[in-house]
Parts: C-alpha cells; sequence; structure tokens
C-alpha cells in the first residue's frame, strides 16, 4: 500500500460545527477554540459560566473499540489518583456519540478539561521534573499492567514494535536526501541492536505518549515543576513495557540537544516504580533513537496528507531535534551509562595483555606528557579560550623542541576545549591521546588485525582491541583488508591522534575525540588508554573520595557550597573552573576583585616571594606605600592605618580602639548583619544565617536596633529612613539613661549578607549625629561593599554622605591573599597605646603589601570602579526586566557589582521563598553558574562577582537564570 493513502487527515469539520454537535449531543453550549492535532479535532470549548470542555472529534480510522479503550484508561488512573480527563455523558447517556461529517460517520466525546500549562511551555526541565515524569511514568505503567480491552490491541503506527517496518515504508518521504540517509543508516542499528532482546521485551497496555506535551503541572516548594495531570490518550495500546519510558524520554532532547544524558533522572525513577529488566535497558536507547524516527518520518507523512496541519508543520524541527541527537550517540555507551546511572553492573574492557610498542624509534625514551587539563603549566592566562586548538599546537611544540617525543592525556578535560560563558557541559574530555615527534617516525602495528582506512584514521581490528590512528599519513580506502602482524609498520608520521578501543567500536563509525565528563566512565567501556601503546603509564582517573576525605580531616564546621559540589582548581577573570575543565560564571566571590588567576597579582607574589617575605616590624617600602595608597582614598582626617589578615581581625581590631578611645563597652548594630568570627566580630554580628544563635549568645554589650530594609522591614517604602532612624535616636537615648551609653555604632553603609539591602534613605547622618553627641564613634564595615564595588562609591559610607571614625576592609583589598586593614584617626589609633603596640604577623607584610598595592594600581588603571557602575546598572536593568515576567522575584536590591535578587511566594505577603531560592541555586550551577543564597531567610541571591564581570558574562547569567525560573 501506499503510505501516502494510509495518512490520517484531521476530520474536515469546523470549530462552529463542532460547538453546535456539543450541544446537539451533550447540551453543552459556549464558545470554541481549535486544539493543535496530529490526526484528530481538538476544540477547547467554554461555556459561559467559565467551565472548559475538550470536544475530540477521531479519525475515522480508529474504531469506537480503541475508543472505549482509551476510557476506559481515564477512567481507571483517575480511580488510582491520576488526574486525567473524564469522559461525559451525552444526552443519551452515552460517552461516545457517532456524528456524520461528510457523510462518514465520525466518533465524538465531551471530555472535562484539565487545566494547567503543559510541561513543555516551560522550557528545558530541571532535573528533579524529569525525575517526576519518570516516577509518573512508572505508575501509570504498573497501574495499567492489569487492564484488559480488546480495543488496545491496535494497528497503530505509533507502536515501537512496529517501529521498523512504519519508518522503512515512510522513509522516502524525507525530501532532504542527507537526512534520509541518516535515519535509514540508524534504521540499521536500531534493528542489530534490538534482535538480541527484542522476544524477551514484556509487553502491556501503555498511554503510548507520556510527553512533555500531555503532561499538565505546577511548582512544587522546591521551585521545580511537576507533572500533576495526564493529557491525551489517543495513543492507548498494547506495546513494550519499556516503549513508555523511550516515548517519554525521546520528547527531553528537544529541550537539551547538547546533553544526551538528561533522561538519568527519568530513567531512575521509572525503575524504581516497575524495576527494568537487563533486556528492557539494552533495548531503551535504540527504542528512544526508533522514536525519534518514526516521529520524523510521520511528519512529513501527515504534511503530505494534511498540508494545512500547522500543528504537524511546527513539531516537525522539535521532532528532529528528537531523532537527531540520540542518533548521534553511540547506543552501546549510552546504554552503559544508563545501566552506571542504574547501579547495575557494568563490565569494562581489559588492557591488552601483549602488545609491541607503536613507536619503537623513541628508543625507551616515553614522550613527555602535555597537561593540557585544569592543573596544565603551559596554559595561562585564558589564552585557552581565545584559540584552544591553537594552543594545544603551541604547547606540544614546544615539548617536541626539546624532547624526541610528546604525548597528551587519556581523560583530560581540556581547557582548549571548552566555551567561557556556556550553558551545557563541554565534550572536551579526550578519549585518545595526540602524539607529536621531532621528525617524522614509523608507527607500527601493536597487535595482530586487518587494516581499514575512514574519515582520516587508519583502523587496525584486532581480536580483543582495535587502535584507530588519525594522521595526514594515515592512507587511503585501496589498502583495506590488509591484514598485518605486531611490529609491521602501519605509516610514517611526526604527527597523530591514537585510539585504543574494542573492535566493536569501529563497526559503524569511529569513536570521538572528546566526550563529556558525565559520559567518561560509560566510554570506558569502550576505549582504553592508549598511552601504555605509546610509552608514557596510564593515567589513574580522578580520585573519587575527596568529598569523603576533606569532610574527614577539614572540621565539616567549615562547610562547602552544594552538596554534590564540583571540584574547583582553577579559576581565570570571572569563572571558575572545575576539575573537567568546566567553566561557570562565578557571581559570588567578591574576594577576587580583579579576578581569578591576574597575572600582575601573581607576578608581584613570585617576585616578592623570591626576595622577602617578613613581618612589619622590619623596615621596608611597600608598607608605607600601600598606607599612603590607602590614605588617598579617605578623607584628610583620617589619617591612620593598621594592616591585618582579615575582614574579621579588622572589625576585631576596630572594636577595641573604639572601646580604648570613648571608654565605653556598649556597641551598637543592626539586625540581619555580619562584621566576622572572632569572638568581638562574632558578638556585633546579628545574621542568623551565620549563626542561628546570634540572639541567644549575644553578650550584654551589644545592642541591636532593626536594619532600616525599607522593602520588608517595619518601615516600608518613602519616609521609611526617617522612622528607623527616630526609632534608632530613641534607643540610643535609652541606653544612655539606662548607663550604658553607647561608645561604638557598627555598620555596614550597604548590608552585604542581608542581601545587598540598602540602608534606607536618611537613616546613617541621624545615627551618626546621635552617636557622636552621646560620646560614641562610628565604624563603617566596608569589608563587602567597600573598594569600588558599587560603581558610583569607592566606599559606601559615601552613599550617605557621612564620614566614619573608623573604615574596616578586607576581602577586596588582596585579591584573594589574606589581607585586611583599619583606618582610622591617629587619636583613636594612639588611645590603644597604653595596652601594648599592635602588631600581626602576615597584615602588613613584605608580601601582603606588594599584593595591596599592585590590586589598587590595576582598579585604578582598568577602571574597575566604572567598570561596575556601568556594568552594575546594565545587569540589574535585566534583572528587573526579569522580574516583570517572573513573579518570584520580589525586588532587586543594591548598586554596582553587589546586588541581591530577592525571592518571594507572594509580593503582597513576602513570603521567603527559601526553599525555591536553594533549589534554584542547585539548577544555575547545573546552567554554568556558581550563584549562592543569603539573607536571614535565606531567599536572596548574592550577586558580587569579581569586578571584571564582562557585559557578556552578566548577560549569560540573566539568560540563565531566566530558564530557571522558566523550567
Amino acid at each position: 500500500m501506499d503510505p501516502v493513502t494510509t495518512g490520517l487527515p484531521r476530520p474536515a469539520v469546523t470549530v462552529d460545527q463542532v460547538v453546535a454537535m456539543a450541544h446537539e449531543h451533550f447540551g453543552v453550549e459556549g464558545t470554541g477554540v481549535e486544539l493543535g492535532s496530529q490526526q484528530d479535532r481538538n476544540i477547547l470549548l467554554t461555556t459561559p459560566g467559565g467551565t472548559r470542555y475538550l470536544v475530540k472529534v477521531s479519525n475515522p480510522v480508529f474504531t469506537r473499540s480503541e475508543i472505549e479503550a482509551q476510557n476506559l484508561v481515564m477512567r481507571h488512573l483517575a480511580a488510582r489518583g491520576h488526574a486525567t480527563p473524564q469522559p461525559t455523558a451525552s444526552r443519551g447517556g452515552e460517552d461516545i456519540v457517532t456524528v456524520d461529517v461528510d457523510g462518514v460517520p465520525h466518533a465524538a466525546r465531551l471530555l472535562t478539561f484539565l487545566p494547567g500549562e503543559p510541561l513543555s511551555a516551560a522550557g528545558a526541565p530541571w532535573p528533579a521534573t524529569l525525575a517526576e515524569i519518570g516516577r509518573l511514568a512508572g505508575q501509570v505503567t504498573a497501574a495499567l499492567a492489569d487492564v484488559t480491552h480488546p480495543g488496545m490491541e491496535r494497528d497503530l503506527q505509533w507502536d515501537l514494535r512496529r517501529g521498523e517496518s512504519v519508518v522503512a515504508e515512510r522513509l522516502h518521504l524525507v525530501a532532504d536526501v542527507a537526512r534520509r540517509g541518516s535515519v535509514e543508516a540508524a534504521l540499521h542499528r536500531v534493528t542489530a541492536d534490538l534482535d538480541p532482546v527484542r522476544d524477551a521485551l514484556p509487553t502491556q497496555p501503555v498511554h503510548g505518549d507520556l510527553t512533555t506535551d500531555n503532561l499538565v503541572g505546577d511548582r512544587d516548594h522546591h521551585g521545580a515543576l511537576r507533572p500533576t495531570g495526564i493529557i491525551d490518550f489517543g495513543d492507548v495500546m498494547t506495546s513494550w513495557r519499556v516503549a513508555e519510558l523511550a516515548v517519554a524520554c525521546s520528547a527531553v532532547f528537544r529541550h537539551e540537544p547538547h546533553r544526551p544524558l538528561a533522561i538519568l533522572p527519568m530513567v531512575a525513577a521509572f525503575d524504581a516504580e516497575v524495576g527494568l529488566t537487563d533486556d528492557e535497558i539494552a533495548a531503551l536507547w535504540p527504542l528512544i533513537v526508533l522514536r525519534g524516527a518514526t516521529l520524523v518520518v510521520s511528519g512529513a507523512e501527515q504534511l503530505a496528507v494534511d498540508p494545512g496541519n500547522a500543528y504537524a508543520a511546527a513539531a516537525l524541527d522539535d521532532e528532529w531535534a528528537m531523532f537527531e541527537v540520540p542518533a548521534a550517540q553511540d547506543a552501546a555507551v549510552m546504554t552503559a551509562a544508563i545501566r552506571l546511572g542504574l547501579g547495575r553492573p557494568v563490565a569494562r574492557p581489559a588492557a591488552p595483555s601483549s602488545t609491541a610498542p607503536m613507536v619503537r624509534a623513541l628508543a625507551g625514551r616515553p614522550p613527555v606528557v602535555v597537561p593540557l587539563g585544569h592543573d596544565s603549566d603551559v596554559l595561562w592566562d585564558g589564552a585557552w579560550l581565545d584559540e584552544g586548538p591553537a594552543q594545544e599546537a603551541h604547547a606540544l611544540d614546544a615539548a617536541v623542541s626539546t624532547a624526541l617525543a610528546a604525548t597528551t592525556r587519556f581523560g583530560e578535560g581540556r581547557l582548549t576545549r571548552v566555551g567561557a560563558n556556556s550553558r551545557d557541559e563541554p565534550a572536551n574530555v579526550a578519549v585518545a591521546c595526540d602524539l607529536r615527534t621531532a621528525s617524522p617516525v614509523t608507527v607500527e602495528a601493536p597487535f595482530d588485525g586487518v587494516v581499514s582506512h575512514r574519515e582520516g584514521a587508519l583502523v587496525l581490528a584486532g581480536r580483543d582491541h582495535a587502535v584507530v590512528v588519525r594522521s595526514p599519513a594515515a592512507g587511503s580506502p585501496a589498502e583495506d583488508g590488509i591484514e598485518v602482524t605486531a611490529g609491521d609498520a602501519l605509516m610514517t608520521t611526526d604527527r597523530a591522534t591514537v585510539w585504543l578501543t574494542v573492535p566493536a567500536a569501529v563497526v559503524d563509525r569511529l569513536p570521538p575525540r572528546f566526550v563529556r565528563a558525565s559520559e567518561l566512565a560509560a566510554w570506558r567501556t569502550r576505549v582504553l588508554d592508549p598511552a601504555s601503546l605509546l610509552g608514557p603509564p596510564p593515567q589513574d582517573g580522578p580520585a573519587d573520595d575527596l568529598l569523603e576525605r576533606r569532610t574527614g580531616a577539614y572540621a565539616p564546621l567549615q562547610g562547602h557550597y552544594y552538596v554534590d559540589p564540583p571540584q574547583i582548581e582553577r579559576g581565570w577573570r570571572e569563572h571558575l573552573i572545575d576539575t573537567s575543565g568546566r567553566h561557570y560564571v562565578d557571581m559570588v566571590n567578591n574576594v577576587t576583585v580583579l579576578g581569578h588567576g591576574h597575572p600582575e597579582v601573581a607576578a608581584v607574589a613570585a617576585d616578592q616571594w623570591r626576595r622577602l617575605n617578613t613581618n612589619s616590624r622590619f623596615h621596608y617600602a611597600a608598607v608605607a606605600e600601600l598606607s599612603e595608597r590607602l590614605l588617598a582614598t579617605v578623607p584628610d582626617e583620617l589619617d591612620t592605618v593598621l594592616l591585618v589578615n582579615s575582614g574579621s581581625e579588622a572589625v576585631d581590631l576596630a572594636l577595641r580602639l573604639t572601646r580604648a578611645f570613648s571608654g565605653r563597652e556598649d556597641v551598637l548594630c543592626v539586625t540581619e548583619s555580619y562584621h566576622g568570627w572572632t569572638v568581638a566580630s562574632d558578638a556585633v554580628s546579628t545574621s542568623t544565617s551565620d549563626n542561628p544563635r546570634a540572639d541567644q549568645t549575644r553578650p550584654g554589650w551589644v545592642h541591636a536596633v532593626e536594619l532600616p530594609n525599607a522593602y520588608r522591614g517595619t518601615h516600608r517604602g518613602p519616609g521609611a529612613g526617617e522612622a528607623y532612624a527616630r526609632d534608632a535616636v530613641a534607643e540610643i537615648e535609652r541606653l544612655a539613661a539606662a548607663g550604658t551609653p553607647v561608645g561604638t555604632w557598627i555598620v555596614e553603609p550597604r548590608n552585604g549578607n542581608a542581601g545587598a539591602i540598602g540602608l534606607a534613605d536618611g537613616f546613617l547622618p541621624r545615627v551618626y549625629e546621635a552617636v557622636r553627641a552621646g560620646g560614641g564613634v562610628c565604624i563603617s564595615d566596608e569589608v563587602q561593599v567597600g573598594y569600588g564595588r558599587q560603581g558610583e562609591w569607592f566606599w559606601g559610607y559615601e552613599e550617605h554622605g557621612v564620614v566614619p571614625d573608623v573604615i574596616t576592609v578586607a576581602k577586596a583589598m588582596g585579591n584573594g591573599h589574606p589581607l585586611g586593614a583599619v583606618i582610622t584617626r591617629s587619636d583613636i589609633a594612639q588611645a590603644l597605646a597604653d595596652q601594648g603596640t599592635f602588631f600581626s604577623s602576615a597584615g602588613g607584610s613584605t608580601l601582603s603589601s606588594r599584593i595591596g598595592t599592585t590590586v589598587l594600581d590595576v582598579l585604578q588603571r582598568d577602571g574597575l570602579q566604572e567598570h561596575a557602575r556601568i556594568v552594575g546598572e546594565h545587569l540589574r536593568r535585566e534583572l528587573e526586566r526579569l522580574a516583570e515576567r517572573h513573579p518570584l522575584i520580589g525586588a532587586v536590591h543594591g548598586r554596582g557589582l553587589y546586588l541581591g535578587v530577592e525571592l518571594v511566594r507572594d509580593r503582597e505577603t513576602l513570603e521567603p521563598a527559601g526553599e525555591e531560592t536553594a533549589a534554584l541555586c542547585d539548577r544555575m550551577l547545573q546552567l554554568g553558574v556558581v550563584v549562592q543564597p543569603t539573607g536571614d531567610r535565606q531567599n536572596i541571591l548574592k550577586v558580587k562577582p569579581p569586578m571584571c564581570l564582562s557585559r557578556d558574562s552578566a548577560d549569560f547569567f540573566v539568560a540563565r537564570l531566566d530558564e530557571a525560573l522558566s523550567g
């Protein structure tokens, strides 16, 4: 039969005709809107009272028995707690009526309408969402296992048991020759993979189309979408049980074309409900490919018989992604990945027990190994981002200029194969080794085998192993079929890329040169380290117990970001780099103000270490130079600098100074603040996010007034600052009357840990005035917000038009080197003299001082304060635009490159979205961004990146946040 004649054009009825049918047969009136369908007519009917129904006019090719089976399954699942549309009885009491369309009887139904948006409308699903889909698919599969109905025994093209013939019969409808060839080749591979297991696959009733198009949902308390209802039961049938999972998995690739293993959470959740057999696991990836192939040929057929079907036309691009992504993968590797993900055993090939060296000319001198990964000592200053492959060639050429040969490492995540702002995990892990030699050498067969040539490579297939050598000297297919023995010459070359694999891996196509880090364990079931053939010893894989070792030896009290953190071993500018080479945009490191890996800071540190590093009691120039540079940034009355190691130490010292100067012990601070971890700085830290018992452990000499938060505090909106100031002044007066007058007022000019919350307008000058009038002094804690980060001002206090008596600063001062300072008046500093001299071993050391001066030099020379203003304003505008589309964003706080994105469940009540914030940070990590929660409610994204943050990286952050909030 001609495949075109088997196509199923939709019933030729209009919306008005369907609305009239609903009134005639079901007694329901309303207005109708057509919904998309491949082969039926679906009309959304809304009654005057707002009740919605789906009127479904089925294609006449489907029998009444088939439609009855669909109704049965909907009722069966609803009885087990799943939300599904339900058939509505007609005037005659039937839930299926027959209507006439151009003289042909059609079945029509009125179904209850399931509210909610299809999950596909939200974009790429979170892993948690995919797990929920897999769980639901497993539950549906388990629920349908004992259902029987003759209408489920269907001759349906969506039954993957028929998939191979469906594709073969319709293949000629794919007009593009290259695509048609791709489908044909994939079909051959699918058949070969399914033949050993197809007869052992369990069959049962299935929904047949549990994709994100046919699942509606809402967000859970973590912010991830979860399926809440199932729609479209038109493909209910008996089929292979695992086909239900294959269909669900296939839909993922239109959202995640660069993450073939994104399906793993779905597979694991399905398996937990159903228990996949080994045969089903073996069949899963081939069936995913077959589902995609069925979609593309069926889509071509549908448009051939129904050219006006806009729904089918719009789906075609997605359908090609659902075929091409899985078809491009090695099915055996993907199956191994699935088995590993499910905790099933996976066999790895043994290394060759006996081989001849491939390059004898090296005379026992193994090639030098050139590292190109995170630990590379030949890649510096981010050069790999602009000219990665060229950097590889340069590094290898430099190595062979002093050695006979050089090689790269197997299993290494190369920096030279990554992008800086990348949503997806890069395919940068080498499963081959590059070989360079100082002069051409003869490459010999390491074992007996047969030679062939493909894709610019020579392939030597032996009994248990195969070698692939890609080189300009690889030869041609004219030499195919030659049998060689170990030691026979294969080619003469000075450059080659070498794979060691198993014969099965080179039958269809050759292994890739690079894979994703998440896929490496699965690829190790097909490829081995060829180092043993080239001379260097094979490289051991990374230790997988590092986190356990960390928590065993390094007190867990010190914590770490993320439950399952990437291992960060390198950085460049605003990017953090893990051991796989993946780059993450760093939105939290306000310490490395100039950016990670800054070459000038590194050069100065190396230079000074080689000259001298000693403490500030010795006489040298650097400590005076740094102190003078700091004083040049503040008003003249602040004329003295004390250098320390950290912000905590700076605050601690500042409190000692002000206590000595004022003669008073009592300190006033604000709630939700953090000032450090020493005894004194912790005492004035009121943030419960850092110390949940802050309110209980606060000593009697510390007093707190409410953070003047005009967004969610006691006083809000215009005039809030004056109201907060009145409250604070009243507290100052109360303390004085009680005999405990305030000696020190300490506050950040913008509360950092609270989420870059600005002190309400007018607050700070009034409090400064009241504190000083009562004989106290004022500390401006600039550890987090100072040093130009806010763009408009170098110091945060400048925003408020005040001049503090003491400034504390750290973090940015050393660009990651431990360095801090207290800047004050000489009379305040001198007040501590009768308690002895002050000394800090590393504070103000030769090394610290030179680094501190260099940081100031670069900040000023590169205009990073102005850069922070420009990029920060752009970033804030974009985040505010994002808030217009995402109600979870309640407010954007901050200035410059010190921002906070506050997430709330309700913009009226301001209920904090703490759990959503934590989940969002995990999702952002998967998308290539490091960002963390802050604030006592843990509902604010702290945005305080290195001040070199580029506009491109800022836009990347916003785009990924948009995606995470959407998905």
